[in-house]
């Protein structure tokens, strides 16, 4: 494309590479959700729930166990709440 035998742009092959890496800023910003720390569930169901332009923004209501009447109550610790130091075994 540089080349004057082949297609003679010269420096103008940077208004093209630089017009397809705003298309793709484009595309990417408006049309790809963000998924960061989402189960595939929760994905599912902010897809349904939301546009990708405003996914981040979005936070679960439920977690997949709950929607799907798995486990319960998490118990409780005795004491103190905190793990024992494994450092400190005799």
């Amino acid at each position: 494309m540089v080349d004057e035998d082949k297609g003679s742009l010269g420096a103008k092959v940077f208004f093209i590479w630089g017009s397809l890496c705003a298309c793709c800023f484009v595309y990417s910003y408006l049309l790809i959700p963000e998924t960061k720390g989402l189960t595939l569930e929760q994905v599912d169901q902010m897809l349904a729930e939301t546009v990708p332009r405003t996914s981040s923004r979005w936070v679960p209501h439920t977690t997949y166990t709950a929607a799907a009447g798995i486990g319960g109550r998490e118990k409780r610790r005795v004491g103190r709440g905190r793990e024992p130091d494994p450092s400190n075994r005799v």
